[in-house]
């Protein structure tokens, strides 16, 4: 079909990842096939875990917030097994070892402060490019070692899951929704995919705000109502339903979308005027609670927008705007 594109905003393609990947038949459905290769997580043993650490930054005053993407624990009669964490990357990044490190070490850490029962972290990186990962999957490879200490030298590496290159073999045994993700990555990387099926969804709403945000189609946002109407009536969303509505639905949302755009554009400007306020407090090393305070806003809005911004400094204020804007 037809599709009428824009730049989709980073802020929107992380929050369609954490809400798929957030329900808990998907994050098994990934855990089993993807990061363990056997059944070892039922649905019922998992339960939200926090996402949000503190780390001290080597010269600088105050605290730094780091977010992991979706994590969750698994439980067995009440008792805690392992703590499985999911990043996602649509880019290469060659300190990602290092950043999960540090996500593995401040769930470690809680541990000891608990003075719990010690139990595995296992973390993965689900990585959505279009090119292949390439900047190396460990500490050993990033890192200038004197051959004189590479046989002291502890490293430390990365469980990298590459979805648009999955073998359509893996893709098979996904159960989930998810299977219909990594199709259609696989089928946009030149592989044989069949992510536009009669396939029933069971998270039609998520899947939906996923295609929304990777495929860049803006007329997925009329989609997302009329789905969210369907499942709400208890009726069955296939997932070729999601781009016939859009097709059908697409001339009519070039005219509200032309006229929403005009009304937007001051929402926007007011909405960067607040964010670089936020900034600066941020740059000032001040909390999330605090800034809140301070500018009289929403600790949970202030959140959000110091997220973003450690996750990737050189956003711009109106960039971020853009998004969440683009998002109400």
């Amino acid at each position: 079909m037809a599709e009428e594109k824009a730049t989709v905003p980073r802020l929107q393609k992380d929050r369609a990842e954490k809400k798929l990947e957030g329900c808990r038949d998907v994050f098994a459905d990934i855990s089993n096939v993807l990061i363990f290769e056997k059944p070892l997580i039922q649905e019922d043993q998992l339960r939200d875990g926090p996402t949000e650490t503190l780390y001290k930054a080597d010269g600088k005053a105050g605290y730094r917030e780091q977010r992991r993407d979706v994590a969750k624990y698994v439980e067995n009669m009440g008792i805690q097994m392992m703590f499985v964490g999911m990043e996602n990357q649509s880019k290469t990044d060659r300190d990602m070892a290092i950043r999960v490190m540090g996500y593995d070490y401040a769930s470690y850490r809680s541990q000891m402060d608990a003075g719990a029962q010690r139990y595995p972290v296992i973390t993965a990186v689900l990585y959505f490019g279009d090119q292949e990962w390439d900047v190396g999957t460990s500490l050993k490879e990033i890192v200038d070692i004197p051959e004189e200490l590479a046989h002291k030298f502890a490293d430390y590496r990365i469980n990298l899951i590459d979805v648009p290159r999955l073998p359509k073999s893996v893709r098979a045994k996904l159960t989930s929704d998810f299977r219909v993700i990594a199709d259609y990555f696989a089928e946009k990387s030149g592989a044989e995919g069949q992510w536009c099926s009669e396939r029933t969804l069971k998270h039609p709403v998520e899947v939906t705000d996923f295609f929304r945000a990777f495929t860049g189609d803006k007329r997925f946002n009329e989609t997302m109502e009329v789905v969210a109407e369907m499942e709400k009536e208890g009726r069955d969303v296939r997932v070729c339903d999601l781009f016939d509505k859009a097709e059908a639905h697409g001339r009519r949302e070039g005219r509200v979308e032309g006229h929403a755009e005009g009304r937007a554009e001051g929402r926007v400007e007011e909405r960067a005027r607040m964010i670089s306020a936020m900034r600066r407090k941020w740059d000032k090393q001040l909390s999330a609670a605090d800034a809140a305070e301070a500018l009289e806003l929403d600790e949970a809005e202030v959140r959000e927008i110091y997220d973003l911004i450690e996750r990737d400094p050189g956003l711009s204020d109106l960039e971020i705007a853009k998004a969440l804007v683009q998002k109400e």
